[in-house]
């Protein structure tokens, strides 16, 4: 792929231009966070418990593809088209996605701007590019659909958006094996959450992963929390959001949790904490870990 303008085609160096504008500083993190997104909304791994792309069905793989254009659309605030998938500054743009960036262009797509995103070494890497799918960079083959893959030409003409690129993980499927298999084994919700936290203490966990290994659409935090009718599950350990633990953490010289993430921290940590630490934090934070 080429980074530079074409000249030759203002309405696609238009299109380029908008996408670099509306995606900056960080395209990567737009793109990569949509087809993650995507991928872990289709596996629905609260209602499923499932991680990996490769545990899709062959249908839902395809429907992977509709996700990212959904979310990217609304990521860009863009309207969808009247005949192709986004209208950018009134071009009509289709947006393409591709396990294996071997992209399939229909007929109602031949000489028009295609918004190309595909998945690289087994969906651990992806790419976005930009190109205009004319006669000469289109392979002639097709399938009983009618569509056709991008020739070397047209792969080489494409203005790339993101170089290949790590793909965001999912949480659950870079656990460690072992692990993994021994938490997802419990019987209970409370005994996977429990042992979650106790096995990853000082690990930023996303929400998704929480509810995936809890096999719940409901609020599993409430599991890491004791009340009046339990003692408190996680014994030795406290389990830290972003919104109320990070300022604990940075008295504790550790890095902040991103939104949505939580992690557990043992309880002698947390006591431990110098008086001068103690006076930096948030009145309502002192209270919330004991520490007035």
């Amino acid at each position: 792929m080429v980074d530079h303008p074409t000249h030759d085609d203002p309405a696609l160096d238009s299109v380029v231009t908008w996408l670099r504008d509306a995606t900056a500083p960080d395209p990567e993190r737009l793109f990569g966070g949509a087809v993650r997104q995507s991928i872990d909304e289709v596996l629905d791994g609260p209602r499923t418990g499932r991680w990996g792309f490769e545990q899709l069905e062959k249908t839902e793989k395809t429907y992977v593809g509709t996700k990212i254009e959904i979310i990217v659309r609304s990521a860009l605030e863009l309207e969808r088209g009247p005949v192709l998938d986004l209208a950018i500054k009134g071009v009509p743009v289709d947006l393409k996605w591709a396990m294996g960036s071997q992209w399939q262009i229909p007929i109602e797509a031949l000489g028009e701007i295609c918004l190309c995103i595909g998945g690289l070494k087994k969906m651990t890497q992806f790419q976005v590019g930009v190109v205009r799918c004319t006669e000469e960079h289109l392979n002639t083959g097709q399938n009983r659909d009618g569509k056709r893959t991008l020739s070397e030409a047209g792969r080489t003409a494409m203005l790339h958006l993101v170089d290949p690129s790590p793909l965001p993980p999912n949480f659950v499927a870079e656990m460690d094996p072992d692990l993994r298999a021994e938490i997802v084994d419990l019987p209970t919700m409370q005994a996977r959450i429990t042992a979650l936290f106790q096995s990853l203490p000082y690990t930023a966990i996303p929400r998704n992963a929480v509810t995936t290994i809890a096999r719940t659409t409901g609020d599993p935090m409430r599991r890491t929390r004791a009340d009046s009718h339990a003692e408190d599950p996680l014994g030795d350990y406290a389990v830290l959001s972003a919104k109320y633990g990070n300022r604990l953490l940075e008295g504790l010289g550790r890095k902040p949790m991103e939104a949505d993430h939580f992690m557990s921290v043992p309880k002698a940590d947390i006591q431990a904490l110098p008086a001068s630490a103690r006076g930096a934090l948030p009145q309502a934070v002192r209270e919330r870990f004991g520490l007035d």
